[in-house]
């Protein structure tokens, strides 16, 4: 099996020598699979390019890169349509999802799922460590809303998602939405084109040091889920 793992990537000198290593080390270790990995430098202002320049001295992966910061929704759609494998992954740098969740995924993949998303809000999930009382209220609130467009989802913004090559490229080529709505986005073309979704339980553990302002991120999406709206009805998604 073929995988392509999609890291975006922003402001984040601190993160990457932090975890680099560990990212490498367990996917080196999976012989029977072929991984490349993807970093996409979204627009960074500090020393992102030059670090990741110097680990690929160590390691080899593909760097795709712009210079003008455009969200993360912008960021996994550029890796993914630099993807080639059969299967393409992404997961934030900050490792909120173990790496471990990688082997529980592969359970999963099959003909009949088309995408497999990690969701911290099934039996069987576990948090390690939690978020504040009112991010937790408002990351609910944003689930109800989301699920007017797409019933059923549990954990939209889980930053642990897997699709086939067929269905990443037919929905990153359609995807309009470049901010923190575009998890959402996603799943709604998902819905649109009729591809099986497979939601599985995670463990995750919040970080403390997340440069989410929670507040303006959350009501940024909610906007984003009306132009979604508006987007299908002007027949942006076909």
């Amino acid at each position: 099996m073929n995988f392509s793992i999609i890291i975006p990537v922003y402001n984040e000198e601190k993160r990457i020598p932090d975890n680099i290593d560990k990212i490498f080390n367990f996917f080196n270790k999976l012989a029977d699979h072929k991984i490349e990995i993807i970093f996409v430098n979204d627009g960074s202002a500090d020393n992102t390019k030059k670090i990741l320049e110097d680990y690929k001295n160590k390691y080899v992966f593909q760097v795709v890169e712009y210079g003008t910061n455009r969200g993360k929704g912008y960021a996994v759609k550029q890796g993914v349509m630099a993807a080639n494998g059969d299967w393409i992954v992404f997961f934030d740098i900050d490792l909120a999802t173990p790496l471990e969740e990688f082997n529980n995924l592969l359970n999963h993949i099959n003909t009949e799922n088309d995408i497999i998303i990690g969701s911290r809000r099934l039996q069987g999930s576990q948090i390690k460590k939690s978020e504040s009382k009112i991010r937790t209220f408002l990351g609910q609130g944003f689930t109800k809303i989301s699920n007017i467009l797409v019933p059923g989802i549990t954990d939209f913004t889980c930053g642990f998602k897997c699709f086939s090559k067929k269905s990443a490229k037919t929905i990153f080529s359609l995807s309009q939405i470049h901010k923190w709505g575009f998890d959402t986005e996603i799943l709604y073309i998902a819905k649109l084109k009729n591809f099986k979704v497979k939601q599985i339980p995670v463990s995750w553990a919040h970080d403390q040091d997340s440069r989410v302002k929670v507040f303006k991120a959350i009501f940024s999406s909610f906007r984003e889920l009306i132009q979604m709206k508006a987007n299908q009805l002007k027949g942006l998604y076909k």
